[in-house]
């Protein structure tokens, strides 16, 4: 999974500029000494890295399973207590980075890292696997809370698309490298539950190197009020902030599906006993997510959210058909469906959120995000939560049925409310473009 902690470059709608410089109209502040190629290119790889060791667990959960003998609740508990990690730590660490500065929260970023690689890789029983994808969460919530602010000083022009565009990109590939990194060191070498997390801590080290390396800030930092941010989201966003949420929650959930509970179906419905193959439908979702979003910029805002939502839906009946008609190669193009659908979804809201906030509470446009992003992460982890319960009680057949026909019609409903709502949405729409 990954984060995307950077406000959407589209989103919000620009004050004036009313500066006599000559700057471009993305240009920021200067607030570190001396910003160079380096450092910006070094935290990208920072955040590769990261994103990757947090996702290498996506293709081992089978082997865990064989290891441990753990059912497929327990299972999806163990991926969906990654989110119970992010969350308090995107809340805490966002303050405490403007306060102690973005390298302290990054370090403190590589060192729960390696904490939760140390931990599932000499775990000997279930509990060390929830400590340490907990502690992955808090890695990730981290190095989100300080990278995005991090990557933005440090871009040599200063220039906020590029910053936001290169967190989109790094965040989503390492997100797509972690399952097939993952379940290729495990399915070619030895020593599968071990040597990945180890390969993992080696190529942090050059990430730790870079993060002591970097420029402290030249001039005051802010001190926040409070480290410990509750979201909060004013009463004329709400419309707007809960239409786009829910359908963004419901598309992450679809792809908590590829992450926690779909890489062990793939190898008992299919019979694919090859790892790679397992990890590469999470891979290919988060693939196909950041592409979606990489054209929607060309797509109006309620068009992006009903498309997106619409394809997750379809994406649900898909799964249903494949577990009445395995095919890998369906599987596949159902794969590209949902990643779409969450790309389109996720891009659709995050610009309506951030234009009505913009536009109707521009002081509080950091809490709404961090509302928004709350409650999509909630989404990633309920429904991976209910499938484990499914499956356990009912059987794997019986939950993909039951999971595929809620989710299409959650889907169905959300995207019949955002049509019904289209004409009260324009407003933030022509917001945007403007």
């Amino acid at each position: 999974m990954y984060l995307y902690s950077f406000t959407h470059p589209d989103s919000p709608r620009r004050r004036p500029h009313t500066s006599t410089s000559t700057a471009p109209a993305d240009a920021l502040p200067t607030a570190t000494a001396r910003p160079t190629g380096r450092h910006f290119h070094g935290l990208n790889y920072l955040l590769v890295v990261l994103l990757l060791g947090s996702n290498m667990p996506t293709a081992l959960y089978s082997l865990y399973r064989h290891e441990f003998g753990f059912t497929p609740l327990v299972q999806t508990l163990i991926f969906a207590v990654y989110v119970a990690g992010l969350l308090p730590s995107l809340l805490f660490f966002g303050p405490l980075s403007d306060a102690l500065g973005r390298r302290f929260v990054l370090l403190a970023a590589i060192f729960f890292s390696l904490l939760g690689a140390v931990l599932l890789a000499f775990a000997d029983s279930t509990v060390w696997l929830f400590l340490g994808r907990i502690s992955q969460g808090i890695a990730v919530g981290a190095c989100s809370a300080a990278g995005s602010a991090a990557l933005i000083e440090h871009e040599p022009a200063r220039n906020l698309r590029r910053a936001g565009l290169a967190a989109t990109l790094t965040t989503a590939l390492g997100a797509a490298l972690g399952p097939l990194f993952g379940g290729a060191v495990a399915q070619y070498l030895p020593h599968a539950l071990v040597l990945p997390y180890v390969l993992f801590a080696l190529a942090l080290l050059p990430a730790l190197i870079m993060v002591l390396l970097l420029p402290a800030p030249t001039g005051g930092t802010s001190r926040p009020t409070q480290l410990f941010q509750v979201p909060h989201v004013p009463a004329p966003l709400r419309r707007v902030f809960w239409l786009s949420s829910l359908g963004v929650a419901l598309a992450w959930g679809a792809v908590g599906l590829f992450q926690s509970v779909v890489p062990t179906w793939i190898i008992d419905l299919l019979d694919v006993n090859n790892l790679v193959v397992a990890g590469g439908a999470a891979a290919l979702v988060m693939v196909c997510s950041v592409s979606a979003q990489l054209v929607a910029n060309r797509l109006g805002t309620v068009l992006c959210r009903t498309l997106g939502i619409g394809a997750v839906g379809v994406g649900m009946v898909g799964l249903l058909v494949v577990d009445f008609a395995p095919s890998l190669a369906l599987l596949g193009a159902v794969t590209v469906v949902v990643g779409v659908g969450h790309g389109l979804s996720f891009a659709g809201a995050m610009r309506a959120v951030g234009a009505a906030a913009a536009e109707h509470a521009p002081d509080a446009q950091g809490g709404t995000l961090a509302a928004f992003f709350t409650v999509g992460y909630v989404g990633l982890a309920v429904p991976s939560i209910c499938a484990g319960i499914a499956i356990t009680v009912q059987g794997m057949h019986v939950a993909v049925l039951e999971l595929a026909i809620i989710g299409a019609v959650l889907c169905g409903v959300v995207a019949v409310l955002g049509v019904r709502t289209k004409g009260g949405d324009r407003a933030e729409e022509a917001s945007t473009v403007a």
